[in-house]
């Protein structure tokens, strides 16, 4: 792997979620050396759709890349004494298997701690490893009904809307990437170089971004609900070209935006400038507005107002934002250095130490003889014996 701020960290990814393999992912981005342990039957993500032409998932494309696969079979002599081994020269593992179902494996923090005192855990699970529900599955669709986020998403006569995609597994997965870190530096400020259990709830991780609609519920005393209507004033609204979102917050804001529509009179008038006012009267305006807002392209509406510093945005397809001209001056889509699709990312910057992506998502052990070589510190005699008698692959 290229230098990067986390060069030199080693990393064992036993995970069998999208949360997981996207902390682990983040962590190879910056520069870890990541071994993906998977069982014969290869990680669940191979297995979520869309696949390419290929066969091969789109999504274990994009999270399972910057890594090198090992195929280990548990359940067989000498495959979990491998995984074993390769915890004792590893700093970070990072897991997603519910409470309970690692400690028969002698795979759970105090285990593992025993083995390698200087290990960081980083468990990532639906529901955290303690309570009354942490064995319980889950997923990004009962993650967005437990967090309250599908309570406020959609219209009022309409059913709750989870958030689109896999979010709830990329917001814990990142949250994974930055608790990693601090456990690091942590890891370095103690005088024995103690490691530590990290132990990520999606559904906490999703509740706590769960603002302002939780905060205003606390303060209010009383739950916030589905929107009755969308109109400009609460979210997008059809162009000429799509939809459009012109949300307004200032007053200055206000002014330049009716300019730009040939609302002089709603520009000033000095009641309309107050957000309460336009609230209340939302019916005077929210007609005239939109059927102006429909004259316009989309882009070229979002560059006039942008040169006014006012902040409004287009609604991009997808295809639009492939193509989009800002996301590719900033070279925000890559491809692996040594071939493959391209991906969407880093989502930061750094000048220093940037992130590198090196390697396309491996195939099913892919690196298995390499990988047990590195991390576990067996010998090629040794390797060659569990791939005969099929304890890996």
């Amino acid at each position: 792997m290229k230098s990067g701020a986390l060069n030199g960290i080693r990393v064992i990814d036993f995970s069998t979620s999208v949360s997981g393999a996207w902390c682990a992912r983040m962590l190879a981005d910056f520069g870890a050396d990541v071994a993906l342990f998977e069982a014969p039957d290869g990680h669940p993500t191979r297995r979520l759709a869309p696949f390419d032409d290929t066969g091969a998932s789109v999504v274990a494309e994009y999270v399972l890349a910057n890594r090198r696969s090992a195929v280990v079979d548990l359940e067989q002599p000498g495959g979990l004494e491998a995984i074993h081994a390769a915890v004792e020269s590893a700093d970070v593992l990072v897991c997603s298997s519910l409470p309970g179902e690692l400690k028969p494996l002698g795979l759970d923090f105090g285990s593992l701690n025993q083995l390698n005192p200087r290990i960081i855990v980083c468990s990532i699970t639906p529901h955290g490893s303690s309570g009354p529900r942490a064995s319980y599955p889950g997923n990004n669709l009962t993650t967005a009904a437990l967090s309250g986020w599908a309570s406020i998403n959609g219209l009022r006569d309409r059913p709750p809307l989870k958030p689109g995609g896999l979010q709830a597994s990329y917001c814990a997965g990142t949250m994974g990437y930055g608790s990693v870190v601090s456990a690091l530096l942590a890891r370095r400020k103690h005088p024995t170089g103690r490691g530590q259990f990290i132990d990520i709830s999606e559904l906490e991780v999703m509740t706590s971004t769960f603002a302002p609609a939780l905060l205003t519920s606390q303060y209010q005393d009383e739950p916030q609900s589905r929107q009755e209507k969308v109109d400009m004033s609460t979210g997008p609204v059809p162009v000429k070209d799509g939809h459009f979102a012109l949300t307004i917050s200032r007053p200055h804001f206000w002014r330049d935006a009716m300019n730009v529509l040939g609302l002089d009179d709603l520009a000033e008038d000095p009641r309309w400038a107050t957000s309460w006012y336009r609230k209340a009267h939302t019916e005077e305006y929210v007609g005239r507005a939109q059927e102006k807002l429909a004259d316009w392209n989309k882009m070229d509406l979002f560059d006039t107002l942008a040169a006014l510093r006012v902040i409004a945005g287009p609604v991009l397809e997808t295809d639009e934002l492939a193509e989009n001209v800002h996301l590719r001056a900033r070279e925000f889509f890559r491809s692996p250095d040594g071939g493959g699709p391209e991906l969407p990312g880093p989502a930061f910057k750094m000048s220093a130490t940037p992130s590198h992506l090196v390697r396309r998502a491996p195939r099913t052990g892919e690196h298995t003889a390499e990988a047990l070589h590195e991390f576990s510190g067996l010998e090629e005699s040794a390797i060659d014996g569990l791939l005969a008698a099929g304890v890996v692959r």
